[in-house]
């Protein structure tokens, strides 16, 4: 994904990829807004795409991932994502997991660690960063 937030180049020199970003950030519920040289950004009524105007997408709320608890064995009191590569792998632990390498984007716990990422149902992956992923167990 393309991101569009700190843009500076008229929508007649984005490439197609750029544009398509956009696009699909204001089809995703996000907002766009267009530079004038007087006013500074502001939020355009309509979208046509001028071809001189400036867009740029802003960001959308950090969301948490959504954790399908009731799935999940009952010995998974934590949940992380790491962060490596960004490739968003999911793991259930028995303890409080803690960064291991904020280089690496890597969760460790000294309890049992198990990935729950690959089942389906289990895991919607938020936007927040890996840092803020870990969630405990709720508990009624």
């Amino acid at each position: 994904m393309i991101d569009m937030t700190n843009n500076r180049v008229p929508y007649g020199l984005l490439t197609d990829a750029e544009k398509a970003a956009l696009k699909e950030h204001e089809k995703a519920g996000g907002k766009i807004e267009v530079w004038h040289h007087e006013t500074g950004w502001f939020a355009p009524s309509t979208l046509p795409p001028f071809r001189d105007s400036i867009y740029r997408t802003v960001p959308l709320p950090k969301t948490q991932d959504v954790i399908a608890w009731d799935r999940l064995p009952e010995w998974v009191e934590w949940v992380a994502r790491d962060g490596y590569e960004e490739d968003n792998r999911v793991y259930g632990y028995s303890s409080n997991p803690y960064p291991y390498s904020d280089q690496h984007g890597l969760w460790m716990s000294q309890g049992e660690r198990r990935r729950i990422d690959d089942f389906p149902g289990i895991v919607q992956i938020g936007t927040c960063d890996w840092k803020d992923s870990k969630q405990r167990r709720p508990r009624g």
